[in-house]
């Protein structure tokens, strides 16, 4: 009879400590999560996570490489449904996207965006994906300014790194209810992420629509 503990030794074992992990964050934050917690709530012994992860930071590095990956996945997805001959459009929906998986998936974006680290610039496979995400919205700067609805006085990278900074600003403040304490009604976030993307592209010159 093949038990559960058996078929992780199959294959199935890293997932499901990545998920044991999502589930502790959640709980605890990424700072409580601890390689013999993931193990015992996947239901493994203590000394398997070893096979796959090398310490905490190796499996904080793998939540957050899925994360990346995930979220790429919807960013290119909410931009992909839009004509390619609305770039401003289609820039927006990335916004969208961004803020609607950050609520979606907080624990995820927890360790994508927390101050635990990854196993280290030169190795992580979560920067590469995080890179890549980046270069989403950097591409669709430029089809924008290429379309001349954002002005060109800037990089595209400069122009990506102002959205993204408001952009992941309010979507941090969202998920940690901090929003609250201003009393904004959090309700609408899409809204809410509208009326920013708004005021942001009167300074870098975008067409409002």
């Amino acid at each position: 009879m093949t038990t559960k503990k058996k078929a992780y030794h199959h294959g199935n074992l890293r997932p499901a400590l990545i998920k044991a992990a999502l589930a502790l964050i959640a709980k605890k934050g990424p700072r409580g999560l601890t390689l013999r917690e993931a193990a015992r709530r996947a239901g493994v012994t203590h000394a398997a996570p070893y096979r796959h992860f090398a310490d905490k930071a190796a499996l904080l590095d793998a939540v957050a490489q899925e994360g990346f990956r995930l979220l790429e996945e919807m960013m290119r997805a909410r931009r992909d449904a839009v004509s390619e001959g609305e770039a401003l459009v289609r820039l927006l929906e990335i916004g969208q996207a961004y803020v609607a998986f950050a609520i979606d998936n907080p624990s995820y974006f927890q360790v994508m965006f927390g101050p635990d680290p990854y196993e280290g610039p030169g190795e992580s496979l979560a920067l590469k994906h995080a890179n890549e995400t980046f270069a989403i919205l950097v591409n669709a700067v430029t089809e924008c300014q290429k379309g001349g609805v954002i002005a060109t006085d800037w990089s595209a990278r400069d122009v990506a790194l102002t959205a993204w900074s408001a952009i992941h600003g309010f979507a941090m403040l969202q998920i940690s209810r901090r929003l609250e304490l201003g009393g904004f009604d959090t309700s609408k976030p899409a809204g809410m992420v509208a009326a920013i993307q708004a005021m942001i592209g009167r300074g870098i010159g975008a067409v409002a629509r």
